[in-house]
Parts: structure tokens; sequence; C-alpha cells
């Protein structure tokens, strides 16, 4: 029976009261906290006593990151400064290796039969001319002008891909946001960065010499529009010591300070010029001094250039060969490594820990392979012996080529024997019974093979394998190669 004396609005609270009773409910007060990596994770403000921390913490990741990033400036700049110390020359000098490199040569992954030249930029006085040399029956001199962010401008000396279509010419290189009149007969680069870079390789056709190959490199001119009397220095740095391996510490940092001091800030790096104010890095101001920042600086280095060696072996695409990675490929190269959607952040990082003076186009004049491990899938190791089977009649045109390089400077492995390569071009090879040809590696030599080893150290190592005017319709289909197979000591 219902009571007359009940009150409804009464009845109504109680009820409201005990249904919210029935539902759990969680306050920010009584929520659970947990540690993330030493860190508090709760509601509100971090603690106090965690605040410099994170930021610390925040800090460090930036610096790493910026140090991969920077790695295409940071081999730009070890490469110029190298190369004006052991030849004692400056801006506009060709400097050139008049004969094969050897271990002594550490820019990034030489091949060790090519005839190498070198030529750096200053734009901020104006244009710059550079005079080809055109193609002959003796070889021709190929190569590309390059941006500090060793960002391709232009490649030359090669007919059907290159402005100068092998004739030779007068290129003209531009500074940023040069709006004046170019005259007739030259060929104008517009340069994105005042510094300028300029890779070239001497190749030689139909029994041609290293002097040859010299020669054409002495007829490069390189000279201000202004002031086309200018005197042209050769250096030739053959017996001297070239130490162009990217800084792996706080130099990495002031490089690219240097970089804020002298160029125009890119679109696409300005995210990245706000991380390096973050840790006092700016343009017009000093490089930091206080201990705590060089340390922290020091640190991002280490990691960074240990990253990016775990990096270089892993972010490349797959090859037309059985395992092999592709330094490249001309149907997916992209020398800006920027598409319109994204930054290739991780294959950027990983050409430029091994790289120097990408070309512009990737052709099909030659193919680069590379491979950290051997046939199991286990990286290549110091102490272990290798052989590496070519099946006969390899697809090409010229000539290949075997070579290693230490993983920690990607240039040649220094050894005893100052061997270095295994190429197509030796006349002492020895081959099997079908034609195909064993090269071995590793610290010694199978017993009557030493003409087909190459010498390893207790240095970590890769491998690479060149072939020069490849013959696509067999390469990767009809003819295979795998990768080196591991084999008992001789």
């Amino acid at each position: 029976m219902k009571n007359k004396d009940t009150n409804p609005a009464l009845c109504l609270v109680t009820s409201l009261a005990l249904l919210a009773a029935m539902i759990p409910t969680v306050s920010f007060a009584q929520a659970a906290t947990r540690k993330v990596d030493g860190i508090t994770i709760k509601p509100g403000y971090p603690l106090q006593s965690e605040a410099a921390t994170l930021m610390q913490d925040l800090r460090q990741s930036r610096a790493v990151e910026l140090f991969l990033w920077s790695l295409p400036v940071n081999q730009s700049y070890a490469g110029r400064d190298a190369m004006f110390k052991a030849s004692g020359g400056g801006l506009m000098d060709v400097v050139y290796i008049g004969g094969f490199s050897d271990h002594t040569k550490k820019l990034s992954t030489l091949n060790n039969e090519t005839i190498y030249a070198m030529v750096h930029l200053d734009l901020h006085d104006g244009p710059v001319v550079y005079e080809q040399p055109a193609m002959d029956k003796k070889g021709y001199l190929f190569g590309s002008i390059i941006d500090v962010w060793q960002v391709p401008l232009s490649d030359v000396g090669i007919p059907q891909v290159t402005p100068d279509q092998g004739k030779g010419g007068k290129y003209l290189i531009l500074p940023p946001g040069y709006q004046g009149e170019v005259a007739a007969g030259y060929l104008p680069i517009h340069s994105t960065s005042y510094q300028v870079r300029m890779g070239l390789r001497s190749v030689m056709l139909g029994g041609a010499t290293i002097a040859d190959a010299i020669d054409r490199v002495k007829r490069v001119k390189v000279y201000p529009l202004s002031d086309p009397s200018r005197k042209q220095n050769y250096i030739d740095v053959m017996g001297k010591p070239v130490d162009g391996e990217v800084d792996k510490g706080v130099g990495a940092f002031r490089r690219i300070h240097d970089y804020l001091g002298r160029e125009p800030i890119q679109e696409k790096d300005k995210y990245l010029v706000g991380m390096l104010q973050s840790l006092g890095i700016e343009k017009g101001k000093p490089f930091p001094s206080d201990k705590a920042t060089l340390d922290l600086l020091q640190r991002a280095a280490d990691l960074g250039w240990m990253t990016a060696k775990q990096n270089m072996t892993e972010a490349w695409p797959a090859s037309p060969l059985d395992g092999w990675l592709a330094l490249g490929l001309a149907e997916s190269w992209n020398p800006n490594y920027t598409t319109d959607s994204l930054i290739q952040v991780d294959g950027r990082a990983a050409y430029f820990a091994l790289a120097i003076w990408p070309p512009k186009n990737m052709g099909n004049s030659t193919f680069y392979g590379i491979t950290f491990s051997d046939t199991d899938n286990k990286p290549l190791r110091p102490g272990m012996h290798y052989k590496l089977h070519l099946p006969a009649d390899v697809p090409v045109q010229s000539f290949w080529s075997v070579i290693l390089y230490d993983a920690e400077a990607a240039a040649m492995i220094a050894n005893p024997q100052k061997k270095y390569a295994i190429s197509s071009l030796n006349k002492a090879l020895k081959y099997n019974a079908d034609g195909s040809i064993d090269v071995y590696f590793g610290p010694e030599a199978p017993q009557g093979m030493e003409s087909n080893w190459i010498p390893t150290t207790k240095n970590d190592f890769f491998a690479g394998i060149r072939f020069y005017g490849p013959d696509w319709e067999r390469l990767g289909k009809t003819w295979i190669v795998t990768r080196p197979e591991r084999v008992p000591s001789p």
C-alpha cells in the first residue's frame, strides 16, 4: 500500500543516488600512475622532480635526429675540408687523385679503378663558369654538380642524359635567387645553395691509360663569370692521405651551424632548424660552449652514428640480384629523397652514411649492388672466409668489379697487400673450366687462388659489386649471382 506521506522529490533523489553508487567512477585523484623510462605518467602536470629529465630527454632525442638529418652536409663538408687539407688548394681549384685510389683516400665508397677529381665553389661573389671537356674515343669525364646538401643539380658529360650531351660546353652555375640574364652559349644551372661541390670521374675507354684520364681532368676550367682569365690550378693528391670521414662528434653540429650562417634555409628544413634552436644552435649566434650542451651533443653524435650504421645495413631497395641490395635503381631513384608526400628519412640517412656525390640520374649505364650479409642471411664478419661465385659470361659491356669496404669509414680496407677489389680488368684472374669465376675474401687466401682473393682485417666490412654497361636483358634474370657464401678456413 502506498504511503501517503512519501515525498516524491525525496524518492527521486534517493533513486539517483543509488544509481550513481552502482556506476564505477574514477577521479583524476584516484587514477593509477605508472612509470615509462623512469618518468611518472599521471594526470595533470609532470612531477616537478622529473620535469628537467623530460626536457633533457627531448633535447637528446632531437639531437640524435638532427645528427642523422645533417649527414649530407656532414659528408659535404668532410669531403671539402679533406681535399683542401691534402692539396693546400682552395675554391675553384681542380683537385684530383692521379692514380687509382687506395685505403688512404677516405672518401665514401670510391672505386679503385677510376680517376677522380673534385672542385668546390662558393657563389657569394656571383656566378661561376665550369667548362666541361668533350667525350672522345679515349673516354669521358662524368660527374655531377651538387648543392651543399648533396642534392645533384645536374649531371655532366653523358650523351642523352646531361645538358652538354657529352660534347662539352660551358655550364654557368648561378647563386640562389639569381635573376640576371644568362648570355647565349652557356648552360645555366640554378643552385639552391651558395656552396657547390663537383665530383668528377674520368672514365677510360678503348685502351686509354691513366695518363689519358688525367689529361682529360686537366682540360677542365673553372672561373668566375666576371674573370675568365683566372689561372686554373690542378693539384694531384695521389701520394697524400685524404681523411674525408664524416665528423662523428660535436663537429657534426658545428658544421650545421656553419651552414646556417652561410646559406638560405630551404622550406623542408625549417622544422629541423627550429629543433636546432632548442639546442642553442642558431643562425647569427655563437655555437654553444657550455659543458652540459657539448656533452649532450657528443652523446647524440655517438648514438646517431651507431644508428646510422645500423640503418645503412637495412634501408635500401632490393636489387635484381639474389639477396643483394641496390645503391640506387633508375626507375625509383630520387636524388632529393623527397616525394610529394614525405621525406625518405631512412633512405637518405643510409645513403649518406656510406656514399658521396650522388648523380641526378641513376642511369642504366652502371649498376651497383651492396650486401652486408652472406647466403645464410648472417652478417659478414671479419675473421671469416667467403666465396662469391660469378657464373660465366657476366652480363656487362664494359667490366665488372667486386670491392670490399671498411664499415666505419666506407673506404677501402687497409691491408698489407694493398688489394681492395677483383675485377674483369685483372688479366691474372683464374676462371673455372665453365668460364665462371670464384672471388674469395677473408684473412688468408685459398692456396693457389691469391689472384682471386681480397684480404680482410679485424674490421667490420661490407661488399659491393659493380656492373659497367650492364646487360639488363640478362642481369638478375637469366644470369643470377647470389651473396657471398661462408666457407671453411683454407
